[in-house]
């Protein structure tokens, strides 16, 4: 698998032999995606509703776009507004099958292996109820219920049309990655499937653009800003703390270099990296080799790594570093998102 992500972005004659290579199976996928997203919109495969308004977060992409970010912002601006808000996500590498409360109130009720490591995030900076499951419409069904949500929002659910929905906002991707589908590339589907899309979210650091491109939905522009550091116990403290600090950085994420480059923008000096896959199982080896690094400098994680490095020992001083989503014309896009 390593071998093929590196391909979508090459920069040898192998690594661009072997995306070459994957073009044809990238048509089929295309072909198989475009098919099923005909059945869908012909009726002739079933989507199931709940008794709430479903509001979808997704990409084209397969991560590193700012998706569990942009859920969190958009249940935070729903539910206050008023709406009683629930996150349903899949809990992607969890181990406990089925429907899983993740969280309410502000509290995770299970692990990141039993929920997944961005649910049980989220449910620490949510304090409406966290729920994730294989099916989201089960996952769905299970927040109207039990909890009485007016309003699901539903994390990384572009591509999940089996759970019907009445807006979905699209992250967008602007990267070599992303002009291939997969497996020559990041894209899970034809570009012409954002116009499925009711508005667009560019999340970076470019100017936003004046108008919508041609034929597309409204386009909006935000940026995923560092706020705070957090420790085991979740108490925040200042960014001020990395000013010239040495710190090691400790990352299981898509994008490693962004965090990186946060951390320096923070001030930070950062000694040494520890890369490790996204949404990575770290084994006591793992922590072993994070303990010894330490000695170097200060360790800082992502904060979707710390709810699964917390409490190991040795790493008692292992703090993340939290983001968050901020966006132009928020208020305007939340609006557009709500419209019937």
């Amino acid at each position: 698998m390593a071998a093929v992500t590196r391909a979508w972005e090459p920069r040898t004659a192998s690594e661009r032999a072997v995306q070459l290579a994957l073009i044809p199976a990238s048509l089929a996928y295309g072909a198989a995606v475009a098919i099923r997203n005909r059945l869908y919109d012909a009726g002739w495969l079933e989507q199931a509703r709940v008794d709430a308004r479903v509001l979808s977060v997704g990409n084209l992409t397969v991560g590193g776009t700012g998706k569990t970010p942009a859920a969190l912002w958009l249940a935070q601006a729903l539910a206050d507004r008023g709406r009683r808000v629930g996150i349903i996500a899949r809990g992607y590498r969890k181990r406990r099958p089925g429907v899983v409360v993740v969280g309410v109130n502000g509290t995770p009720l299970v692990s990141a292996e039993e929920g997944g490591d961005e649910a049980v995030m989220l449910a620490r900076r949510f304090a409406g109820p966290v729920v994730t499951g294989e099916r989201r419409a089960d996952a769905a069904a299970e927040a109207c219920a039990r909890f009485a949500v007016d309003t699901v929002v539903l994390d990384d659910g572009f591509q999940h049309r089996a759970l019907a929905r009445d807006a979905d906002l699209v992250l967008l991707a602007d990267d070599e990655a992303s002009r291939h589908l997969l497996p020559a590339g990041s894209r899970r589907e034809l570009l012409g499937a954002l116009t499925r899309a009711r508005a667009l979210l560019a999340v970076g650091d470019g100017d936003a653009r004046s108008s919508p491109a041609p034929g597309l939905p409204p386009q909006f522009r935000g940026r995923l800003v560092p706020t705070s550091l957090v420790d085991q116990t979740w108490r925040e403290a200042p960014l001020g703390a990395l000013g010239g600090a040495r710190v090691v950085a400790v990352s299981g994420v898509a994008r490693p270099d962004r965090f990186i480059a946060t951390l320096e923008r923070c001030g930070a000096r950062v000694v040494e990296r520890l890369v490790f896959p996204d949404h990575h199982d770290y084994s006591p080896a793992d922590v072993a080799r994070i303990v010894s690094a330490g000695r170097a400098g200060e360790l800082l994680a992502t904060e979707k790594d710390l709810v699964k490095l917390a409490g190991r020992s040795g790493l008692e001083h292992l703090r993340g570093l939290r983001v968050t989503l901020q966006v132009d014309d928020g208020d305007r896009l939340v609006d557009l998102l709500e419209a019937a």
